[in-house]
């Protein structure tokens, strides 16, 4: 059975929301003990790192350039809007 549109976004939401979860508290603690100009400076590089490697390494078989130049952009805009979303916990 295919499943829904509705369950293919709560799927896909549902994704999301945990690999942001996971990716905030590893990097939180990753980087907390340098101070939040550090940890600023770090996720800027990781932003940087990611898209680069996304855009220069990332191939996907059996696509056509349309498709993975669409992957890259969206997978871009989610890093970005992923790291972006960090802030400092002066916790």
């Amino acid at each position: 059975m295919v499943p829904d549109k509705n369950e293919l976004q709560a799927i896909n939401t549902s994704w999301q929301i945990a690999i942001q979860e996971i990716l905030r508290m590893v990097i939180r603690d990753m980087y907390h003990s340098g101070g939040e100009a550090a940890f600023k400076t770090h996720i800027k590089r990781i932003e940087e790192a990611a898209v680069d490697s996304i855009h220069s390494d990332l191939r996907l078989r059996g696509t056509d350039e349309w498709t993975e130049v669409l992957v890259k952009e969206r997978a871009s805009n989610f890093v970005t809007t992923l790291l972006t979303s960090f802030t400092y916990d002066r916790a």
